[in-house]
């Protein structure tokens, strides 16, 4: 049986559903040329509107700056988590994009990325208002 997925794009079960994942090539230029950037720690956060009533979330990291695959994945995963379990605090609506430029696998420790990617966010004026 296929699960129902909700108006935000998410599984019941808090799964990201596959609407919640930014693909087409389009969508991410469309992101990076009229969106706003926040940056840091060599990470750079884009967003822009994009008149759905969830968000969507993609990834761009390069294997200049990343040679192992494994590695890349598993920065994806980590971030897509970290998104996964912060989205409710997050406004809904927006395309974003997280372009990792270096490995902070290896500069900056794991316990350090949720913190990056909250001030992204509150940079980019993602953050709902609390």
């Amino acid at each position: 049986m296929i699960p129902h997925h909700s108006a935000r794009g998410a599984a019941p079960d808090g799964k990201m559903g596959k609407t919640e994942h930014l693909l087409k090539s389009a969508d991410f230029a469309r992101v990076y040329k009229k969106g706003r950037a926040a940056k840091k720690n060599s990470t750079i956060l884009y967003s822009f509107q994009n008149g759905l009533v969830y968000n969507r979330i993609g990834f761009s990291i390069s294997s200049r700056n990343v040679r192992k695959a494994s590695s890349r994945n598993r920065m994806r995963r980590i971030f897509r988590e970290i998104y996964r379990l912060k989205r409710k605090d997050l406004k809904t609506g927006f395309d974003i994009v997280v372009i990792l430029k270096k490995e902070i696998e290896k500069t900056v420790p794991h316990k350090d990325w949720e913190s990056i990617f909250l001030t992204l966010t509150r940079n980019a004026g993602l953050l709902k208002e609390q």
